[in-house]
């Protein structure tokens, strides 16, 4: 389904919802595509990053907290995921060479990307997820290339 973005509001009732989504996301990307996830701990940002990975036939994800970055070269796309939560200071962002983590011919899932706000490009789909209780909700908006459409 191709639903037209100024902005997209979803509900998701729980994790298996929120992996719903990552997979509608993997099924709605072109290589290339950046997403940029942001929320609090515990919000599902690993948990969407899981659908993406699966949908893609790509394995299983895993949380890269420690180790900054993981990339899945099985499935259809390779995928991306880094996570910038230990991040301290935006000039660590400068070290890392960010992007020699985006795969032009693949996805990029970012989690804490406010850890590192001048290194993301104009062309990028944003995904905020709040906690609601036992369910979460999804702001999704797309920028530059996907400002107009983004298929979820």
């Amino acid at each position: 389904m191709s639903l037209a973005l100024g902005h997209l509001t979803l509900s998701l009732s729980d994790a298996a919802a929120t992996r719903a989504l990552g997979a509608r996301l993997a099924a709605s990307s072109t290589p290339g595509t950046l997403v940029l996830l942001r929320g609090p701990l515990g919000a599902g940002k690993t948990t969407l990053v899981e659908g993406v990975v699966e949908a893609l036939g790509a394995g299983r994800a895993a949380s890269p907290t420690f180790v900054i970055a993981h990339y899945y070269a099985g499935g259809t796309m390779p995928v991306s995921h880094l996570d910038l939560y230990r991040l301290e200071d935006p000039r660590d962002v400068e070290d890392l060479e960010l992007s020699q983590y985006v795969p032009a011919d693949g996805i990029t899932l970012v989690e804490w990307p406010e850890r590192a706000p001048a290194a993301w490009p104009a062309d990028r789909i944003e995904v905020e997820l709040q906690i609601d209780g036992e369910a979460r909700v999804a702001h999704i908006e797309g920028f530059g290339v996907h400002a107009d459409a983004v298929s979820v």
